[in-house]
């Protein structure tokens, strides 16, 4: 198992949003190019997190990661999991700093396995395999439960889907979501009565889509009170005679009744002696008799008449509000309305036929009110209308309406209880329906944790023994001869020996006294080749290790970086994985060529992974931004860094603007110093080529901008970036665009070749 991709790595210094994309993956040799600043450290403690099973202290606290191996396991930050064991070693200052301790000349001990205990070393031999294996099981287990518990979960949100959509409006189901199926099947079971019919369900829905209740309905359907003892009256008034009333002379001429009653109190009013009409004395014998006729007791017949007239026009304007004002189907409750619209049809249908016999005793009043002595015919519907048996049969169309908006107005004032109850039976449908689903989920996954369990058991009662006989079998003194040999053969002389003590190394000079001040190559070559003692310490084997490797080589010079070079590769050349990080582009050649040699022993298969930390200006103040990228096709192809830098400052010049604020300076002045061997071999660097140039180039290029280079950027290495340059961005754009030019300028032949060269 090896770590194939750095999939995320996020608030980690300038690693701010890196994701990686999907063809980026790291290979059994992994070669990691950046320049100091650029995150080799921060992704080397990464690592180290993993190999020490917590976030390194020096990360930031809000350090995301993951990290997926080519078991197809994923490691992040959160719970952080180590799935090589002790098998992924991190070399960089953080190990150094927690293994030395240099002013005591101290140094942690390693562990080796001693071949003096043969029955423990035989049964830790057989142990190994067991583990193994016991780990494969549990994580085997552990992949059963988790996609056991998976597919519980599935179930459960599917489930929660499913009550949401059948109950698609209600409030119930805003926060519906699986932890209440949980809640739900933990404490009951549904059994196949609490299912749903279709109608049922359409009922309960339709009520949940109600985003609130129908009105409640003030609607009667009595009819106006006295309609009946009107009907009753009028239908006498209409057959009572009149003659009783009227002179017989009269009845003869009925349609002047009207008239000369009128003409009568017009002569007495106004004192008119002689009749208007006919001119004749209208003598007092005449007008008593007029009178006689016109008494109390025919004025209050025709005031009864005229009485019962202007009340049936009312009752009949009534019956028609009655009618009109009868609720819709669509206002009444979904429950109630096939029988409130049989009762409503039947109310209609009396309401109608009442009004049609209404109509006709009105009629019949006001034509006797215009013609008192006028005899009233009754027939059609009025003839055989019977008032008694209408009132009987509307009484019960009435209690039947009136009991139907009784439980309409119910809804209304328990309407939220309703819903509720509503929701919970269709809640309660979708569990019963899913009911033996849940079963064999549940059991699956309680069955996967008891196996997962067991396995966990197993795999901890091998691992405390090989522990226990680990520490039985320590032996620090191999340890320090096997350091020995390697710090001798590293330095080329003896002068340090370490030598065990109370668990750990103390290390001395040849004359016995302890080695106090230490010189930065002894430091390294000290502390590298303890990193490298413990490959074969714990019982470890080479097939096994990961190796993370940060700069092994800083402060070296060129021999110590060889030998250097030398010895980590022969010592891991049979490591499942070795990721090698540096900022030295001499050691990332070294590196590079041997990972190529080690690819090309492969045909298809692809075992060699080249990559750059590519560090950018981030477009505000001093940030800058890590991504980690395949490694640029120049730093593959050559040996040298003069074509990439070559690159580089030309697309700064040729853009005017750049990316890498904080690297352009310093490559424009390494770029120059390079390019001052070729074109002024005697000077020893490029202020001297300048000057050897100067007459040539002073009114070709911007050699004020080169000269401000030269006096700024002193150093000509491109190792660091962690802080702004003194330049401006404008004037390092100067510089590269005035160095670009002085190259044009000086090798006209050779700046072509590069420009074909770097496109």
């Amino acid at each position: 198992m090896i770590i194939q991709r750095l999939s995320e790595l996020k608030q980690a210094g300038v690693w701010k949003e890196f994701c990686a994309s999907g063809d980026l993956q790291l290979a059994p040799r992994t070669l990691i190019y950046g320049f100091n600043g650029s995150g080799k450290t921060t992704l080397s403690r990464v690592f180290s997190s993993i190999e020490r099973g917590n976030l390194e202290d020096r990360l930031p606290k809000a350090t995301t990661f993951k990290i997926e191996t080519s078991d197809g396991a994923t490691v992040t930050h959160d719970p952080i999991s180590n799935p090589f064991g002790n098998n992924l070693l991190v070399f960089n200052t953080d190990f150094v700093s927690r293994n030395f301790e240099w002013d005591a000349s101290n140094t942690k001990g390693i562990a080796y396995l001693s071949e003096k205990k043969v029955d423990a070393r035989k049964e830790y031999d057989e142990i190994a395999p067991k583990l193994s294996a016991a780990k494969h099981k549990t994580k085997a287990q552990e992949n059963s439960k988790t996609k056991a518990d998976k597919a519980l979960s599935d179930f459960k949100t599917r489930v929660a889907r499913n009550i949401r959509e059948l109950a698609s409006s209600s409030s119930y189901t805003q926060s519906y979501d699986a932890r209440k199926i949980q809640a739900h099947y933990s404490k009951a079971s549904f059994g196949m009565e609490q299912k749903l019919s279709e109608d049922k369900l359409n009922t309960h829905q339709g009520l949940l889509n109600q985003r609130e209740p129908l009105p409640s309905l003030s609607f009667s359907p009595s009819i106006p009170e006295g309609l009946a003892d009107w009907f009753k009256a009028s239908q006498s008034l209409l057959t009572q005679s009149v003659s009783t009333i009227a002179l017989n002379e009269f009845e003869a001429h009925s349609d002047a009744l009207r008239w000369v009653e009128e003409g009568l109190h017009y002569h007495d009013e106004h004192s008119v002696s002689d009749c208007l009409l006919c001119g004749n004395p209208f003598s007092e014998d005449r007008r008593a008799q007029l009178r006689v006729l016109f008494d109390k007791s025919w004025a209050e017949a025709l005031r009864s008449l005229e009485e019962a007239v202007k009340h049936g026009r009312g009752y009949q304007q009534d019956l028609r509000e009655l009618y009109r004002s009868t609720p819709k189907e669509v206002e009444i409750i979904a429950a109630e309305r096939e029988a409130f619209a049989i009762s409503r049809a039947s109310m209609e249908s009396a309401i109608e036929r009442l009004g049609v016999c209404v109509g006709e005793v009105l009629k019949g009043l006001e034509a006797r009110v215009a013609n008192p002595t006028n005899e009233i015919v009754v027939a059609g519907e009025l003839s055989i209308f019977d008032l008694g048996n209408w009132l009987t049969e509307y009484a019960t169309i009435e209690a039947a309406l009136a009991a139907t908006l009784r439980k309409h107005n119910d809804v209304f004032a328990s309407f939220a209880a309703m819903q509720k109850d509503a929701f919970t039976k269709i809640e309660a449908h979708v569990l019963a329906t899913n009911q033996n689903e849940w079963n064999r989920l549940q059991k699956a996954a309680e069955d996967a944790e008891t196996d997962q369990t067991a396995a966990q058991k197993e795999e901890k009662y091998l691992a405390d023994r090989q522990l226990a006989l680990r520490n039985d079998l320590q032996d620090h003194g191999v340890g320090a001869d096997r350091m020995n040999e390697l710090i001798w053969a590293y330095l080329g002389h003896k002068e340090l020996r370490l030598v065990a003590e109370s668990g750990g190394y103390k290390i001395f000079r040849q004359n016995g006294s302890p080695a106090t001040e230490l010189s930065e190559g002894e430091r390294t070559a000290v502390s590298f080749c303890y990193f490298l003692t413990q490959l074969a310490a714990e019982g470890r084997k080479a097939e096994d290790l990961v190796l993370v490797i940060d700069d092994p080589i800083s402060s070296l010079d060129t021999a110590a970086r060889t030998y250097a070079y030398s010895l980590m590769i022969r010592m891991t050349k049979k490591c499942a994985q070795v990721i090698v990080l540096t900022h030295n582009t001499s050691f990332m050649n070294m590196v590079k060529r041997e990972f190529q040699n080690f690819q090309r022993r492969y045909e298809s298969k692809k075992v060699t992974a080249l990559l750059s930390l590519d560090c950018r200006s981030s477009g505000e103040g001093n940030d800058r931004i890590t991504s980690l990228t395949p490694m640029h096709e120049l730093l593959v192809k050559y040996d040298s860094e003069y074509h990439y830098l070559f690159m580089m400052v030309q697309k700064a010049a040729q853009d005017k603007a750049t990316e890498y604020v904080f690297l352009l300076p310093n490559a424009t002045r390494k770029l120059l110093e390079m390019f001052a061997t070729f074109c002024s071999p005697g000077q020893s660097n490029f202020a001297g080529a300048l000057m050897d140039h100067h007459e040539a180039v002073k009114d070709k290029i911007d050699v004020r901008a080169l000269e401000r280079l030269v006096q700024i950027e002193s150093h000509g290495t491109i190792e660091g970036l962690g802080t702004l340059p003194d330049l401006t961005l404008e004037e390092a754009i100067r510089a590269a665009d005035a160095g670009i030019n002085f190259i044009k300028e000086v090798g006209k032949d050779h700046y072509k070749k590069m420009v074909r060269a770097c496109t």
